[in-house]
């Protein structure tokens, strides 16, 4: 009976130890993988290129796919992702701000410069009066957008609000334009509407209506553009972790510029 007792005993044990090594391996193969959210498909064509390296370093890059400006940073905040690839850190701070998040930008990957378009006008001087302009809905999207105007005289602003600027910061405007707040999702389709003298766009946004920076009749200029250069964003407690680590290196090659720079017919801009 003793026999059989002591057998039982060394089986459990060796049975609990399968246990907890199982729990380890679990445990080690998550601490190898790196889940990054983005919306854009240019996001993911990068992290496409970044896994190639990550994966010498024996880690895996897993990407999550979102449709929204909002659940990218959720997916951060309440850990169901590492980082994501998907904004400015303007975008982030707001974000921070109502939601009392602790996301932190770690690493600029590329800049581009936003701009506005006309369906009908070829020069903003070309601009009728009373024309209405398409501008983002968002505050830092909307400040972006405004800032261009000012810096080309269309508009002007308050002084010192800077990339802050709102509607109601606007003291001047000659021809007495009207702004209509639009989802930044939605900008590229309000130039298709014929009451939108001109429409604030980007890039990644402008290929459904066939247009490139080249066609812009305002475009911002390249410091302004630095300021918004898309990030990788985090929480501020994984910053200095091995896996966000691993992560800006890999985003940071020179396979990942040449993409940047190729993909884009230029108006994409590696910012490291």
């Amino acid at each position: 009976m003793k026999k059989v007792y002591l057998v039982g005993l060394v089986l459990a044990a060796v049975l609990m130890l399968a246990a907890c090594g199982g729990k380890d391996s679990a445990a080690n193969k998550n601490d190898k993988e790196i889940t990054v959210a983005v919306q854009l498909e240019s996001s993911k064509d990068i992290l496409e290129i970044a896994k190639k390296d990550a994966e010498k370093k024996g880690y895996t890059i897993n990407i999550m796919e979102v449709s929204d400006n909002v659940a990218y940073n959720d997916a951060v905040q309440h850990e169901e992702a590492d980082a994501n690839f998907a904004q400015h850190e303007p975008f982030m701070k707001m974000f921070n701000q109502e939601k009392k998040a602790d996301l932190v930008a770690v690493q600029p990957i590329y800049y581009f410069a936003g701009g506005f378009y006309s369906k009908e006008y070829k020069d903003a001087n070309e601009l009728p009066d009373n024309g209405k302009v398409g501008i983002p809905s968002d505050p830092t999207n909307e400040g972006r957008a405004l800032a261009i105007l000012n810096a080309k005289g269309i508009i002007e602003l308050k002084e010192g609000v800077g990339f802050d600027g709102t509607i109601d910061d606007i003291i001047k405007n000659p021809k007495n334009l009207t702004f209509e707040r639009i989802d930044l999702l939605n900008l590229a389709k309000a130039y298709d509407e014929n009451d939108i003298a001109m429409v604030f766009c980007y890039p990644a946004y402008l290929e459904p209506i066939k247009l490139t920076t080249k066609d812009a009749i305002l475009l911002e200029d390249e410091e302004a553009s630095k300021h918004y250069a898309l990030q990788v964003v985090t929480r501020a407690d994984e910053k200095d972790s091995e896996k966000i680590k691993v992560l800006k290196e890999a985003m940071t090659t020179s396979e990942v510029a040449d993409y940047i720079k190729n993909s884009s017919a230029g108006a994409n801009i590696p910012a490291f």
